[in-house]
């Protein structure tokens, strides 16, 4: 498989400033892979972002995304209708009146026929869970349904890569069941995904998991090899599994629970 996303040697210095928010990141990214982006606030997870879709180009090194580099301005047209940025905040990344109008812009702005866009805002309310809420403000909803209208936006534009930014954050337990549900679903159905938390919990099933720290990245591999330093993990910002945590508590060892089922069955085995 391909590599979609090259970072080479990648630094990011904000201008008048001597404090980098990015420093030397290399990573490949294949289309399909689900990628965790782990750390604690201010180290660099956000600003890594944005350099992945081009938002701003690297002070060193370079990007390339499917074989387009992000500092040749010719190549961000591109480059922004392959990668989709879902924004920490949603009302940031709203622009319409009401909910089926937003869903629709991103899609009036690709030269569409009427009937192909009235189509394709009809899917993405469907599979957001938002049709019966077509003609409300979207200020008005509820910060679950602020999230589902951010992703349905940017996922009607069909991008290779799908980037979001705590997507999880500041919800109710019932709409972090349901969003984190819906972007397994879209992983499951072949779609490219850069998860980016400090909660390690909410990508375990990544297939890997990188670590900023100090704009730099000091670790990327399994999520279950980093719950072997889970030390080191907690020092880098990462919030641990809870279930691990208990289990950590509770004085197990050589095991590496991550979800009631696992922590329950190592429990029996100690009565």
């Amino acid at each position: 498989m391909s590599e979609f996303l090259i970072l080479d040697n990648v630094s990011y210095s904000y201008p008048g400033s001597e404090k980098s928010g990015v420093c030397q990141v290399n990573l490949a990214l294949k289309q399909g892979e689900f990628l965790g982006v782990l750390g604690a606030n201010g180290s660099g997870k956000s600003t890594l972002a944005r350099l992945c879709c081009g938002l701003i180009a690297p002070t060193k090194g370079r990007v390339v995304v499917d074989g387009h580099t992000t500092e040749v301005e010719e190549n961000l047209p591109y480059i922004h209708q392959q990668i989709g940025l879902v924004f920490q905040h949603p009302d940031n990344q709203f622009v319409a009146s009401t909910v089926e109008t937003e869903v629709a812009f991103g899609l009036e702005n690709q030269a569409l026929s009427s009937m192909e866009i009235r189509s394709g805002v009809d899917e993405a309310l469907a599979c957001f869970y938002l049709s019966g809420l077509c003609k409300v403000q979207p200020h008005l909803l509820s910060g679950g349904e602020k999230r589902l209208l951010s992703l349905a936006g940017i996922w009607n534009l069909k991008p290779k890569l799908l980037i979001v930014d705590e997507p999880l954050s500041m919800l109710d337990p019932g709409a972090r069941k349901s969003i984190h549900m819906l972007l397994q679903e879209l992983r499951e159905a072949g779609q490219t995904i850069m998860w980016i938390t400090h909660n390690m919990e909410e990508v375990m099933m990544a297939d890997r998991v990188m670590v900023m720290a100090g704009g730099k990245m000091v670790w990327i591999g399994p999520p279950g090899e980093l719950l072997k330093i889970p030390e080191q993990a907690k020092d880098w910002g990462v919030t641990l599994p809870l279930v691990f945590q208990l289990g950590m508590e509770l004085g197990l060892t050589g095991f590496y629970p991550t979800t009631e089922d696992e922590l329950v069955s190592e429990i029996w085995k100690l009565i």
